[in-house]
Formats: C-alpha cells, structure tokens, sequence
C-alpha cells in the first residue's frame, strides 16, 4: 500500500511553484520601482554633469578674455577701443555695417558664450509589469497575489489516506 501512495506522489509538490510565482511577483514589486528610481536619479545626474561641463566652458573662456584683457594684447586692446568706445586709429576707416546688423550691439560677451545647453533626455519604455509595479492601485493588487501565492505554497502538503 505504501509503494502504491509513493508512487502516485507528483515529481514536484505543486506548492512550490506557487511559492516561486509568489516570491517572484513580491520580489518584482520591491526591485521594479527601486530600478526606476535609479535610472531617474542617474538622468538627473547626466543633466547636472551636462549643465556643470557647460558652466565649465563658460568660465573658461571668461577666464581666457580676462587673460588677454591683463595681457593688454594690441589687438584685443584695439578691438574693444573700435567697438565699445568707437575709437578707430587714424590709419583705418570706419567700416559701416549695413542691414540688421546695423543696430546690433557692440558687446563682446555674446562672442564669449558657448553653445547652447543641451540636456541630454531619458526615454525609456515602460512594460506592462513596470506599469503594475509602480501604479498604487494595481501595485497593492500584486502584493496581495504575491503574498497568497506564498501562503498557498507554504501550506503543507495533502497526504493520501
């Protein structure tokens, strides 16, 4: 009688697989939105690496003019001299622009200035299980599935009589 139950027992005791499904989805609704998390914190951390690399540029090239302003070097000296006091050396024309440019200002700073910031962009896609993952309606929904799972696979095993 006893090799007849032994030999009808299943390879594997099904409460296994629930106790896996379950531990997996727990394990999901833990990890999932600590990985968004992260990639948020990590795109937050290139658009601040991008802003301070752009910052950097612009000190530096601040910090060259004023070089060259210390300096007093002949051509820089002049340059300004024509341009923001309107003092042409006697050897030289004036030279008249003509269209828009006519009115333009007469400041060096915009020269100065790097190119434009570019904030790098996160995109990324979101799965389905992200979705139910990081969602407070259905995110309670898997906690409690997962959390049955684990109970049904924990429950001890039927015995035949």
């Amino acid at each position: 009688m006893e090799e007849s139950a032994a030999s009808s027992r299943p390879l594997i005791d099904p409460g296994w697989l629930f106790l896996a499904a379950g531990l997996g989805l727990l394990a999901c609704v833990v990890i999932i939105p600590a990985q968004v998390d992260i990639a948020q914190a990590v795109a937050q951390r290139d658009r601040v690496h991008a802003a301070e690399v752009h910052r950097e540029q612009r000190i530096a090239r601040y910090a060259e003019f004023m070089g060259a302003i210390e300096a007093q070097e002949p051509m820089l000296i002049r340059s300004l001299a024509e341009t923001q006091l309107n003092q042409i050396p006697a050897d030289r024309g004036a030279i008249i622009p003509s269209g828009e440019s006519a009115a333009g200002d007469a400041s060096v700073f915009p020269a100065l200035e790097p190119e434009p910031l570019v904030l790098p962009e996160s995109t990324r896609e979101v799965s389905r299980l992200e979705r139910w993952c990081t969602e407070p309606g259905t995110r309670r929904w898997l906690i409690l599935a997962g959390a049955l799972c684990v109970l049904v696979g924990l429950l001890p095993a039927a015995r035949p009589r």
